[in-house]
């Protein structure tokens, strides 16, 4: 994907973590040709396998019929190694919720009549900027032209947010939430046109039928679609009149659209629901029982979950994963004296970046072949900075807190997301 010029210590961190992930990308992919081989009948070779046989080599040396000794020859050797396919990496951040304590950070940075929330961004835009398809999701509509800038508990947020998005290396975000709406249908369109000039692809809202489809992307040839729901709607009830206007969270209609994206040529589907009680770990029954009922498609590949605001549970399912709650990525939760969150936790602090390593399967699928994430932890008291802990901290922040959020995470996500760290090269 198109990217902006990103500094010398930015591709360094960049490289050094795609590096990381590319290395158990492939030590996954190479053990699941191995037990795929194994287990195929004679005669199957799957499509990504190379066979290679070395012929019987005879160890006389030739020197003429005084040599009686009979020749030692070799048993043929026969390598199985897998060839390079078409892959891609794909990175995945949580709710990006620009309270009013954000907003006035980002004033801060812009100065007199404009808001920059591009200094928040600064520690993770390697990670995002490195990978290939890059995801948000963007709960809180962007206002027109800032005339009407509202935060809780109805959005309006500077329209510069978009503009930092794309800055920070994120091609698509999910828009669909409970705040879809808190704008009005003005509201929908200008969330769409300001991320649409800022060359963000969306995915969950529409302001006419036509332009109710999924985003597309397509890296090394692969053909990547996203889709994005709601199963909650502030001051209003689902399904919403029209129903293109934000689509609602219903297995029947997510797994009908996933059908025609795939019949359309997407070889991977990404799905991104914003659902589930908020300030909540667990995941609900109906969450549970839909992560079950969609990965068992085979029109889905990747689930992404949001809206809870904090992080939850990463489930697998046959190589398939739903990132049940990615968590916060941005915002001022759990609060301050200006607004009290009483019923915030600590992890609303806390969030993650997941991070998939997708390419072609031997059985001429694409799929996951590597699962990672990053934590991250908002630096509320000052910059707003969003952190990638273990990866680049900030100076003057008690790393006793940066632990405990990071273990906060691990203890949900792990171990079926692996966590990456720059210790990893040493």
């Amino acid at each position: 994907m198109t990217r902006g010029n990103i500094s010398s210590r930015e591709r360094k961190v960049a490289w050094r973590l795609t590096r990381l992930v590319l290395i158990g990308a492939f030590a996954i992919g190479a053990l699941a040709v191995r037990d795929i081989v194994r287990g195929l009948p004679d005669g199957d070779d799957p499509t990504f396998v190379a066979t290679t046989t070395e012929p019987p080599v005879s160890s006389t040396d030739g020197s003429g019929p005084d040599d009686s000794s009979p020749p030692e020859t070799t048993e043929p050797t026969t390598t199985t190694t897998w060839e390079p396919a078409r892959s891609f990496t794909l990175v995945a951040t949580g709710e990006l919720l620009v309270h009013e304590y954000v907003a006035d950070r980002a004033a801060d940075y812009g100065g007199v009549g404009t808001w920059d929330f591009r200094p928040m961004f600064r520690l993770v835009r390697p990670i995002l900027a490195g990978a290939d398809v890059a995801l948000c999701h963007l709960e809180t509509p962007l206002s027109a032209d800032n005339s009407d800038l509202a935060y809780y508990p109805g959005f309006r947020v500077p329209f510069e947010l978009a503009d930092a998005i794309a800055d920070a290396g994120w091609d698509g975000c999910s828009v669909a939430s409970n705040h879809s709406l808190d704008a009005g249908t003005t509201g929908v369109a200008s969330t769409l046109d300001h991320l649409g000039r800022a060359g963000v692809a969306t995915t969950g809202m529409a302001v006419d039928a036509a332009d109710d489809r999924p985003a597309t992307f397509e890296v090394d040839g692969i053909s990547i679609a996203h889709l994005s729901y709601t199963d909650l709607m502030n001051g209003g009830s689902l399904p919403t009149q029209p129903e293109w206007l934000v689509p609602w969270v219903d297995a029947g209609e997510i797994l009908a659209d996933a059908a025609a994206t795939r019949a359309a040529g997407a070889e991977f589907v990404v799905l991104s629901l914003h659902w589930g009680p908020e300030y909540e770990t667990e995941p609900t029954d109906r969450q549970s029982e839909l992560v079950d009922t969609l990965l068992a498609s085979p029109d889905v590949d990747l689930l992404l979950g949001h809206g809870t605001h904090v992080p939850q549970p990463v489930i697998e399912r046959d190589g398939k994963y739903a990132a049940i709650g990615l968590g916060n990525f941005l915002s001022n939760q759990p609060g301050d004296e200006r607004r009290m969150c009483s019923e915030c936790p600590a992890a609303t602090q806390d969030g993650l970046i997941a991070w998939f390593a997708v390419g072609d399967l031997p059985d001429g699928s694409v799929g996951v072949v590597d699962a990672a994430y990053v934590p991250t932890w908002v630096h509320r008291s000052s910059t707003y900075e969003v952190v990638p802990l273990g990866i680049d901290e900030p100076t003057g922040v008690d790393p006793a807190v940066l632990d405990e959020s990071a273990r906060r995470t691990a203890a949900v996500v792990e171990p079926v997301l692996r966590r990456l760290t720059i210790d990893a090269f040493g």
